[in-house]
């Protein structure tokens, strides 16, 4: 594959979604690629200890080149989730990471300098979601809104909060197969006790995922020199006209119109970047 973010990548994904006959899941994913490399391996059980709680496990391994700073990490963590109705759920997250920065430009800002090394990530993370998508690949009614607070502080070196809430919503156009996607999101993340937001916790719009039509952390603050900075504060809204090609491969395409930017902790919400397009 391609990404304008991680160059040229290989992919290998080998899952058992019924292990045994129990319904339990296994994956060992791998991906290698020109700026960035990752490995996982996760296990489910819908079905935890007889119950109707989900669980999840999983250890990973990670490498990945940003702007001025290079990040190596490894980390574990395991999670429960409910269902509580049709459409509502939750879930509990711990996470455990030991991070590196390394590799720092010479020009890079003081913020980045003052993170170079190691440190350990220990946090918990409660989340939210309400789903009444009519598909959970394909949607064309119906919506989604979540909400999570990642607080890192249980042990560990670094010590944060980082909150986000996502809403996006599906219409269909009459009988054609057309769909109108409307999604906004909006973060806030911040240290706590005197320290500092680790750099990669911060906020980067641009890219396929948040803004399209600007590069990686384009829509946010930048340092004296003009490099990104990423942000501690998120607003981001996504307009989508998707119309079907070849209904047979389910290939479609969209009009897209974006809208967003990332602040730091002395800027208020307010002024957005827009971008337009097709795909």
């Amino acid at each position: 594959g391609y990404s304008s973010i991680y160059k040229f990548m290989v992919m290998v994904d080998v899952t058992q979604g019924n292990l045994f006959g129990t319904g339990q899941y296994i994956k060992l994913r791998g991906q290698l690629g020109g700026s960035s490399s990752y490995y996982e391996l996760s296990y489910r059980d819908p079905w935890f200890i007889d119950k109707p709680i989900s669980f999840t496990a999983d250890i990973y391994s990670t490498t990945r080149e940003y702007v001025d700073y290079n990040k190596e990490a490894t980390g574990l963590g395991f999670s429960f989730g409910k269902s509580f109705t049709e459409y509502w759920g939750g879930s509990v997250s711990y996470k455990l990471e030991k991070a590196t920065i390394y590799d720092i430009a010479e020009d890079a800002d003081d913020m980045i300098k003052e993170q170079e090394g190691t440190s350990v990530t220990s946090s918990i993370t409660p989340a939210i979601v309400r789903d009444a998508r009519d598909n959970h690949l394909d949607p064309s009614r119906g919506s989604r809104n979540s909400a999570y607070v990642t607080f890192a502080g249980l042990g560990g070196d670094n010590k944060f909060i980082k909150s986000v809430f996502d809403s996006a919503w599906f219409f269909p156009v009459g009988k054609t197969s057309t769909t109108i996607a409307l999604r906004g999101r909006i973060g806030f993340a911040t240290g706590l006790f005197g320290e500092e937001l680790p750099v990669y916790e911060r906020f980067y719009l641009g890219g396929i995922n948040t803004i399209r039509g600007l590069g990686f952390g384009q829509a946010g603050p930048r340092d004296e020199d003009g490099t990104v900075m990423g942000g501690t504060k998120e607003l981001i809204f996504n307009f989508e006209y998707i119309f079907p090609i070849v209904k047979e491969l389910k290939l479609k395409g969209v009009v897209f119109f974006d809208a967003g930017n990332s602040y730091n902790d002395d800027e208020s919400i307010g002024e957005l970047r827009y971008t337009a397009g097709l795909g």
